[in-house]
């Protein structure tokens, strides 16, 4: 379902989103 999310213009923002998550999980 992720792909099809990144297929649209706003990739970029639940890219950095994802980010954010992955750091909050690893602490």
């Amino acid at each position: 379902n992720i792909n099809k999310y990144l297929c649209r213009p706003r990739r970029i923002d639940l890219a950095n989103r994802l980010q954010l998550t992955e750091r909050q999980i690893k602490i």
